[in-house]
């Protein structure tokens, strides 16, 4: 280990000492970074950082390789096409080095950097093999194109997640860190040596750069080490071999990868509309893009989102070094013991990550809750019979599917398969028949209640019965397997009334979500004030936000009632007001007690909030 030290403290002192240098150029040169509305400093900053990290790391791995005291492979740079590299590695920090001085437009700056990969793809390395935990996928002609995709899409990663102090050279150090220890993992020592390099010359630039920073990486720092990384993570999974193992990479480079990602997915949800009228034809249109585009910067990355909830600038960076850090452990780990269970970690890392962006509270991505799909229950086609028989047919057909998956366990042989397709036309057209029969499809979704929850069971009951009756009757279709049966009946009662539930559900998270007003509170868990809470929330006009009742039966402490908590009773009243800042309070049951309406009016008025009755009436209007 004493020669991985001796590189990683050599290129560190370096890099400390040529920052300082660097730093006077730029601004000599006039390689600066002006503040704007976007970003965060509030003065001119150098750029250029860049150029100290990738001297220090070229002169350092070129003088080390002449020692043999550091134990390279035997014709390691040779081995790896390194002049190649190296000449890909100049291209884009050329690229990145006169963006610093001057605005590259997007396109050019893409062209370059596939110009750059394909100089890679061609002579060094490319992905020919993607390995997952659902198995090998030979690329063949695809390796090329899609070792571009790799690298470009690092490169530009990296230098978006380049919007605080630290936060991008700080990541790629973690980075780095980490694919030495795989590295090493895999006795890949030149990998290693690479990687320990790359370490050392970002840190020593990493103390110039840490909040508040006196030098910027620069997209020629920025691209540089993403490109850099995007290679070494190639290299870095499976030794003597150009097998990439899928979980590896995108755990080590996770944090810019998800960045990257959340913002594309954002903007394009951001501009895209699901329906609108044309003023000229009056025309619907549905799907389309209008507004800012994909590529438009924003400050909505995540460390933007992070300084958006009060978070410091130091403590932002120091939660996704973290992110980064504990990535970079799992993939370690995942190396280590190859027989882990990968599709377990993938959804142990998605459960995680979801629960970070809920955290973040991105309203673009929250599909259920920002009202963006209920425009689609506005067209008339969605409104038509014959919609929601072809509906229903698909859901048919995938509960009669799912139902032998889980009977037979995933066995889906030649026998398994030749039964269903024998059975499901008749099953199909037994259950369309007494959907009809039995009036489901007379409701309108927009609309849907109890009474139509009833129906919907009693068709799928009935629709069930008839069909098992129907291939009982039959021999010739096969053996007939009631447990089939039954698991059908009950994942098809769930899809149908999951499908016509779907507005009513999307339009209680919206309006749940996004309904403001005067906050008041519900005296009494009844039917009058369950329909005055639906009035309230469906209803925006009043302008009113219930935060829940207050109750004097204790069997109802501590509950719910749709969504909505009981907070106390009327000995508690005073202290929920204050907590929950209560403009007023609302009544709407008419056999309250005198006494007890009495006090809620001592109360309500000590307090000065307003007490008022809810009231359903029906008027005989005059002719």
């Amino acid at each position: 280990m004493l020669k991985y030290l001796i590189l990683f403290i050599s290129a560190s002192a370096f890099s400390f000492l040529l920052t300082p240098l660097v730093r006077s150029v730029a601004i000599k040169l006039g390689a600066l970074d002006l503040p704007d509305e976007r970003k965060i400093h509030g003065k001119p900053i150098p750029r250029l950082g860049g150029l100290s990290i990738f001297v220090t790391f070229i002169l350092v791995l070129f003088t080390s390789y002449q020692f043999d005291f550091f134990y390279f492979p035997p014709n390691f740079l040779e081995q790896i096409n390194f002049g190649w590299l190296l000449a890909a590695s100049v291209i884009v920090f050329g690229l990145g080095t006169f963006d610093d001085f001057k605005r590259i437009p997007p396109s050019i700056k893409l062209f370059i950097q596939i110009i750059a990969s394909l100089v890679v793809a061609l002579t060094s390395y490319r992905i020919e093999t993607i390995s997952s935990p659902f198995g090998s996928i030979q690329l063949g002609v695809w390796s090329i194109p899609v070792t571009i995709l790799w690298i470009v899409a690092i490169t530009n990663a990296l230098n978006l997640l380049d919007g605080l102090d630290g936060l991008a050279a700080g990541t790629s150090l973690i980075v780095s860190v980490s694919m030495f220890g795989i590295s090493l993992l895999n006795e890949d020592i030149g990998i290693a040596l690479v990687s320990i390099i790359l370490a050392g010359s970002i840190l020593g630039f990493l103390r110039y750069n840490f909040h508040p920073a006196s030098i910027f990486l620069g997209d020629s720092g920025a691209y540089t080490l993403g490109f850099t990384l995007s290679i070494l993570s190639l290299q870095s999974n499976l030794k003597g071999t150009t097998t990439v193992v899928f979980l590896i990479p995108i755990l080590v480079l996770g944090l810019p990868i998800m960045d990257t990602m959340l913002s594309m997915v954002r903007r394009l949800i951001k501009s895209m509309h699901i329906i609108g009228a044309n003023g000229e034809k009056n025309m619907l249109k549905f799907l389309y893009l209008k507004g800012s585009s994909v590529f438009s910067a924003d400050r909505g990355h995540i460390h933007h989102r992070l300084l958006q909830l009060g978070v410091t600038q130091r403590n932002a960076v120091a939660i996704l070094y973290v992110v980064t850090f504990f990535l970079g452990v799992i993939a370690f780990v995942t190396v280590y013991f190859r027989n882990i269970n990968q599709a377990l970690l993938i959804t142990a890392i998605g459960i995680g990550s979801y629960i970070g962006l809920r955290k973040l509270g991105y309203s673009e991505i929250q599909f259920l809750r920002n009202g963006a799909l209920l425009p689609l229950f506005d067209l008339y086609l969605v409104s038509q019979r014959m919609v929601k028989v072809f509906v229903d047919i698909g859901l048919i057909v995938l509960s009669y599917y799912l139902a032998f998956l889980l009977r037979f366990e995933g066995e889906f042989d030649s026998v398994i398969k030749k039964h269903y397709l024998s059975t499901i036309p008749f099953v199909l057209s037994v259950k369309l028949v007494v959907f009809y029969l039995t009036g489901l499809y007379k409701g309108a979704w927009r609309y849907i209640n109890v009474d139509d929850f009833l129906r919907m069971l009693k068709a799928v009951v009935f629709g069930c019965v008839v069909a098992g009756l129907f291939l009982w009757a039959i021999p010739s279709l096969g053996v007939m397997s009631w447990p089939v049966l039954f698991i059908d009946f009950t994942l098809l009662f769930l899809f149908i009334a999951g499908a016509r539930s779907s507005f009513r559900i999307l339009e209680h998270l919206h309006l749940a979500k996004n309904h403001e007003g005067r906050k008041v509170l519900l005296y009494g868990v009844e039917k009058g004030s369950v329909y005055a809470l639906d009035e309230f929330i469906n209803n925006p006009r009043l302008n009113l936000s219930p935060v829940g009742f207050i109750d004097d039966d204790q069997r109802n402490q501590g509950k719910q009632v749709n969504g909505y908590p009981v907070l106390g009773s009327l000995d508690s009243l005073e202290s929920i007001l204050k907590i929950h800042s209560v403009s007023e309070v609302i009544v709407s049951q008419d056999d309250i007690p005198k006494e007890k309406l009495d006090r809620l009016s001592q109360i309500c008025s000590s307090c000065q909030i307003p007490l008022r009755r809810f009231q359903a009436k029906l008027e005989e209007i005059p002719y």
